[in-house]
Parts: C-alpha cells; sequence; structure tokens
C-alpha cells in the first residue's frame, strides 16, 4: 500500500512524465533552446540570476558573461571572478572576505585619504578601482555615484513571504487573511481556527481524494471521493470548497469538478464545471502551433 507522502507524489509525477513525452524538439524563435535540447524557456527568463533550465544552461558563464556582477545587492561587493558578493562595510576591515583577496590589500592604506574628498552621502571605501561610495543599510546608491535613496527591498523575491510594504529605509511584512506574522517578521502561518480541530491535509491520487491528519493518519470520519488521474487540485478555505481535474481518455473528456466541505467533515453537493470544449480547443490550437513551428 502506498503511503500518504508517496501519493502526494503521484500527481507531480504523472506531469513530468507528460511533459516529458510533449516536450518540444523544436524552439521558437521567441524561446531559448536549453542545452538538453528538450525545454524551451521564454527568451525573457535567459539570464535573470534564475535557473529556468533543468541543467542550468540558460544561466552559463558563456550565455551571461556579464550578468554575475549584476547579482549582487545594492551595498554589496562582487569579488572578481566569482558569485561571491560581499558587503561593502567589510571591505578594508582587516579580514580576507574574497579568496583572492581583493577586498584587502595594500589600496586600502594607499587610498583612504581620497575618500574625503568624493563627497559621498553616507561612507565610502577604498577599492581596487579607486574610492567608492555606498550607502547605509536599506538605501543605494544613486547615478551620480554620491547620493544615496531608499532601496525598495519588496522589489526583491523573497523578503517576505507573502505581503511586503516598502518604507524610508526600510519595510514591513503582512500576511493576508487567516495567515499570522511570525516572529522573524517576515514569514507567515496559517491560523488554526477552531484551535480545537487539527489540521487536515487533502491528498489526491489517481483514484481518489481522501483526507489525512499531519501524522499520515486517514481522517475516518471523511469518506474519500472518487477521482481519475487527477492532475491538479485546489482547496478555497473562505467557502469550504475542493476543486480538481478529472482527466478523461482525451481533452474533451476532462472535467472540472468541485464538492463542498462543510467543516471539514466530508465531500457534498458534488459537481461538474465544463471546461472539455475549452481544453479541446487549446488542444487542437497548440497542435497547429507545433505543426506551425515544425514546417515553419
Amino acid at each position: 500500500m502506498l503511503t500518504p507522502p508517496l501519493l502526494l507524489l503521484l500527481p507531480l509525477l504523472s506531469a513530468l512524465v507528460a511533459a516529458a513525452i510533449d516536450a518540444p524538439k523544436t524552439c521558437s524563435p521567441k524561446q531559448f533552446a536549453c542545452r538538453d535540447q528538450i525545454t524551451c524557456i521564454s527568451k525573457g527568463w535567459r539570464c535573470d540570476g534564475e535557473r529556468d533550465c533543468p541543467d542550468g544552461s540558460d544561466e552559463a558563464p558563456e550565455i551571461c558573461p556579464q550578468s554575475k556582477a549584476q547579482r549582487c545587492q545594492p551595498n554589496e561587493h562582487n569579488c572578481l571572478g566569482t558569485e561571491l558578493c560581499v558587503p561593502m562595510s567589510r571591505l578594508c576591515n582587516g579580514v580576507q572576505d574574497c579568496m583572492d583577496g581583493s577586498d584587502e590589500g595594500p589600496h586600502c592604506r594607499e587610498l583612504r585619504g581620497n575618500c574625503s574628498r568624493l563627497g559621498c552621502q553616507h561612507h565610502c571605501v577604498p577599492t581596487l578601482d579607486g574610492p567608492t561610495c555606498y550607502c547605509n543599510s536599506s538605501f543605494q546608491l544613486q547615478a551620480d555615484g554620491k547620493t544615496c535613496k531608499d532601496f525598495d527591498e519588496c522589489s526583491v523575491y523573497g523578503t517576505c513571504s507573502q505581503l511586503c510594504t516598502n518604507t524610508d529605509g526600510s519595510f514591513i511584512c503582512g500576511c493576508v487573511e487567516g495567515y499570522l506574522l511570525q516572529p522573524d517578521n517576515r514569514s507567515c502561518k496559517a491560523k488554526n481556527e477552531p484551535v480545537d480541530r487539527p489540521p487536515v491535509l487533502l491528498i489526491a491520487n489517481s483514484q481518489n481524494i481522501l483526507a489525512t491528519y499531519l501524522s499520515g493518519a486517514q481522517v475516518s470520519t471523511i469518506t474519500p471521493t472518487s477521482t481519475r488521474q487527477t492532475t491538479a487540485m485546489d482547496f478555497s478555505y473562505a467557502n469550504e470548497t475542493v476543486c480538481w481535474v478529472h482527466v478523461g481518455d482525451n481533452a474533451a473528456q476532462t472535467q472540472l469538478k468541485c464538492a463542498r466541505m462543510p467543516g471539514l467533515k466530508g465531500f457534498v453537493d458534488e459537481h461538474t464545471i465544463n471546461i472539455s470544449l475549452s481544453l479541446h480547443r487549446r488542444s487542437r490550437k497548440r497542435a497547429q502551433e507545433n505543426e506551425v513551428t515544425q514546417h515553419g
């Protein structure tokens, strides 16, 4: 018998197998071909600092020769020839941070006097390229290389787990309704209301949707609802409704089904939302686009 963790992986594995079978062998002019010669990604995702190709070839040094220096955040120094970023405040502090020691050396002593003539608004530090201005935390250097302006931390992915509000010299994280901000003031955790009701996991597999506790034990009061090769599932907490994609033998027979779960005590009012026509049209359109790409 499959354990609940394995059941969680079944939809993902099915999707991965299907994606591998249907993967395009020829990319369109607006796409970047990954080194595996199978995966195509948008050209806009190339050299953006995130690995989108399975093999990471969209961020390879030979593809993005100028991207390394751009990956450091404001007030950080890029160590020469590496992807290591060091806070500017740690340059010329007597402790080597860069592998080649370029953050320390004779220039720290020889060029320190030039900082007073540079006119930096916040701070100045000697570098191999000469004295350089940098700013306090949460500020970034402007085009004149001297003045500082508030840096929008909310523009950096992952600053807050949900909501982010930029303030002058700082930022504030928040959470959507139903979640509480944690002691780190960045992450959010779902409220457990009512507190006497333990959390429940909804798990979809190729045969049904069942409910378990976090321990893996099945919720005996909830009878699993029958499904067929469920590839996607979502739960609306506000409406106490679960919806899933019920896969048919072809796109025309694939259905979107929903059921209410009042108080998480069982599945009731199961109904079907007709999406087969839309899926059928999209399937035909994709086939036509692939045909044009292969013969274009």
